[in-house]
């Protein structure tokens, strides 16, 4: 099975920074894995596909036991988010874990403004619900609206340093 992940490059990064905050025991977050079946064709080759949709890229818990949950979005082209890039089932497993009282955020990177952005839910829930009203939708988050709503996520002592940015955020 061949599958070309255009993030793969960032979620590494985003894995490399939950790997530290765990070792350094300020949270245990995890890439969620895709459902895939594998199965043999007539010549024996492997192939496969997706057994149903994922949920987001990341989940755990951080110290003190809040939950978070959150999808990682690379963006190489154009400087703005299109909307198109989530899917209805992911902004759905980010509502749930909202309102059950969880953390639950999109972390955009622009790649041709070298910079992330950690939208949280509420915010961005706010674009994906205009992106088909009439008068005022909108098929994606432009740059100054992601600077305006969005914070910027530095790397520090780890490549994409997200948590500072939580901590800020929901005041932990």
């Amino acid at each position: 099975m061949t599958h070309a992940n255009r993030g793969m490059d960032f979620e590494a990064l985003i894995e490399r920074s939950n790997s530290a905050y765990e070792t350094e025991g300020l949270a245990i977050v995890n890439k969620r894995p895709t459902p895939v079946r594998v199965v043999k064709n007539v010549k024996g080759k492997l192939s496969g596909f997706y057994e149903k949709p994922s949920t987001v890229d990341f989940d755990g818990t951080l110290s003190g036991g809040r939950s978070v949950v959150f999808e990682a979005k690379q963006v190489k082209k154009a400087p703005r988010f299109d909307l198109d890039n989530i899917s209805d089932h992911q902004v759905e497993y980010l509502a749930k874990c909202h309102l059950l009282g969880g953390i639950a955020f999109v972390l955009i990177e622009l790649v041709q403004v070298n910079t992330i952005y950690l939208l949280p839910y509420p915010t961005f829930k706010t674009f994906w619900d205009r992106r088909e009203d009439g008068v005022r939708g909108c098929k994606s988050i432009s740059l100054e609206a992601l600077d305006v709503h969005a914070e910027v996520v530095k790397s520090g002592l780890v490549p994409v340093d997200w948590l500072p940015v939580v901590n800020k955020i929901w005041c932990i």
